[in-house]
């Protein structure tokens, strides 16, 4: 019985196939560093608009509230949210990987809602005009 290639366990290399395309990684090709840009671009604006739907949610059901203000709030929230999703797949669409994307978004929202937060006490102390 004739014994068939052995496999080193390695990956198979171009000149296995001299007719295929060899392929640049992603970080070499033309405009990649534009695509990682408008990435974390599209994703820093995405977890802003999340602190903001999440503001917009805290004015929308709030314990005193009038009505006015009820549906303004749930108005924002549902701007805010749709334009954080809007952001969001579009910064997953130019990000290198979804972990990327997600762990950049999470970032600005907390940022954000740490400035929200801290303007917010400083706002209640009299300290801003």
């Amino acid at each position: 019985m004739a014994a068939g290639p052995q496999s080193s366990g390695a990956a198979v290399s171009a000149a296995a196939y001299p007719d295929s395309p060899v392929e640049l990684p992603a970080r070499l090709q033309k405009g990649a560093m534009r695509r990682r840009f408008w990435g974390v671009f599209n994703c820093l604006c995405a977890g802003a608009f999340g602190a903001l739907a999440a503001a917009a949610a805290k004015l929308a059901f709030g314990s005193q509230v009038n009505i006015g203000l009820c549906v303004l709030g749930i108005v924002a929230m549902a701007s805010a949210n749709s334009l954080m999703w809007t952001f969001f797949s579009r910064g997953l669409s130019f990000s290198m990987s979804s972990a990327i994307a997600s762990v950049t978004v999470t970032f600005s929202n907390i940022l954000c809602s740490v400035v929200r937060d801290a303007y917010e006490s400083t706002a209640k102390e009299g300290n801003v005009g």
